[in-house]
């Protein structure tokens, strides 16, 4: 399994605005000195050769960035369409899946990549009945059964996606792994809880 994560994909969404934190960076805020975007994927231990910003640009991390297509799905699922596209359009590639989390949310669960992998089925985690469908696994098979069939006159939501493309809900004890930064008031109540 080591093997076959070291070489999947993970996709950092990091493509709003950020208009709530009044057009700052999410993945550059500081949080005890570190930005954001490098305390996830030390949590990750950055498994990944193959590490990609769904946003405007790669943080100075080498990753490679993907941007939403124009006439794709707009927020989070633009993030999934635009790389679900990208690898279809690889004649190469023979990609499995790929993992996806949000810029906003610094504290994914160490062992995320390992217990979200399925080789069967789609996943996005879960507490209790509280969904966080930013953080999954996203398997090219069940994505191409939805965006090959869908038209994207409007926005489709992550909870939406998830539905269609039947993936499973993956159980986490603690909702500490999920807060997200979403605005300046967020980000100082997390502070004053770590």
């Amino acid at each position: 399994m080591s093997n076959f994560i070291h070489s999947t994909p993970i996709v950092i969404l990091a493509g709003g605005s950020a208009s709530r934190f009044n057009g700052r960076d999410k993945g550059e805020i500081l949080i005890g000195g570190k930005r954001i975007i490098d305390i996830i994927l030390e949590r990750l231990q950055c498994k990944t050769e193959q590490l990609i910003i769904s946003g405007h640009h790669d943080y100075g991390l080498n990753a490679l960035i993907i941007s939403d297509e124009i006439n794709g799905p707009k927020g989070p699922v633009g993030g999934i369409y635009s790389t679900w596209k990208y690898f279809r359009n690889k004649s190469s590639s023979n990609l499995i899946g790929f993992f996806t989390l949000p810029i906003d949310v610094p504290n994914p669960p160490m062992n995320f990549l390992e217990k979200m992998y399925s080789n069967s089925t789609s996943n996005i985690s879960a507490v209790g009945t509280q969904k966080h469908p930013a953080h999954g696994w996203w398997r090219m098979e069940d994505l191409d059964s939805v965006f090959n069939n869908l038209s994207f006159d409007g926005s489709i939501s992550l909870n939406r996606l998830a539905i269609l493309v039947g993936a499973n809900l993956v159980s986490w004890s603690k909702n500490k792994y999920f807060i997200n930064l979403n605005k300046q008031s967020d980000l100082d109540e997390y502070l004053e809880n770590t």
